[in-house]
């Protein structure tokens, strides 16, 4: 582990559930998506004094995440998977599970502590989901549109 007094989470993130591993003190545990699944890794990560939570950017899948994670006061950073991976195969790490990537992204966050991550803002996710439910609405009227004139 890098030397500091910091305790990180890795966290990999899959549709139906998380695996967290916190690599410094040898505890692994998956929990099931959902908020049910939210709570109980936030009381996890409390017990053991975790201060940093860092996740892969999953296609969206971590965003509910983060959010609950940030609402419980960690600091969250989400983190490109190309590094990860990258990171991985320079260490000679090439076999790949929810288990092992838990690990290899806590590994990566006490080795690389600044490396960049996307930032968060409210306000830009807000409207991130307004565009694509726009883009929502016009495809289903166009489809709507074009079945009209079949019809």
């Amino acid at each position: 582990m890098a030397q500091n007094s910091r305790v990180v989470v890795g966290i990999d993130v899959a549709k139906d559930k998380v695996d967290a591993c916190i690599r410094s003190l040898s505890q692994r545990q998956a929990f099931p998506s959902g908020a049910k699944g939210r709570r109980k890794l936030v009381a996890w990560l409390r017990k053991h004094k975790v201060d940093r939570a860092v996740m892969e950017a999953s296609g969206g899948y971590e965003r509910d995440w983060a959010k609950a994670l940030r609402e419980a006061c960690f600091a969250v950073r989400i983190v490109d998977p190309r590094r990860v991976r990258n990171f991985a195969r320079s260490a000679g790490r090439l076999a790949k599970n929810d288990t092992i990537d838990a690990d290899t992204i806590a590994w990566f966050a006490e080795t690389f502590e600044d490396a960049p991550s996307q930032t968060h803002d409210a306000a830009r996710e807000e409207l991130a989901a307004l565009v694509k439910a726009r883009k929502a609405v016009i495809d289903l009227k166009t489809r709507l549109q074009s079945q009209n004139e079949h019809a």
